[in-house]
């Protein structure tokens, strides 16, 4: 039996596990390496070819999430700003 073109006991072969942390583990898989966050509940890396490469998706991943967390945060703190204002001088501080 093939699935994606590969025989399905090729697709069941097991990883190899590392545990880099409570939170972290490296899997070393037939077709990759893939990098597991528990506290996010997902794959920061799949199918990267090397360890390093693994590392740097991660790297990515939470570069871009911190961004766009940063800028949610400065467009909630600015709309936070704007509706203090508008309630008046009595109602700040």
């Amino acid at each position: 039996m093939y699935i994606n073109g590969m025989k399905l006991e090729n697709t069941m072969k097991k990883c190899k596990n590392t545990k880099l942390t409570e939170t972290l583990l490296m899997s070393e898989c037939h077709d990759g390496f893939w990098l597991y966050d528990s506290t996010r509940g997902m794959n920061l890396a799949m199918r990267a070819k090397s360890e390093s490469e693994a590392f740097v998706e991660a790297l990515t991943y939470y570069q871009k999430r911190v961004g766009d967390m940063s800028y949610k945060y400065k467009q909630l703190e600015d709309a936070a700003t704007v509706f203090v204002e508008s309630l008046g001088e009595e109602f700040k501080d």
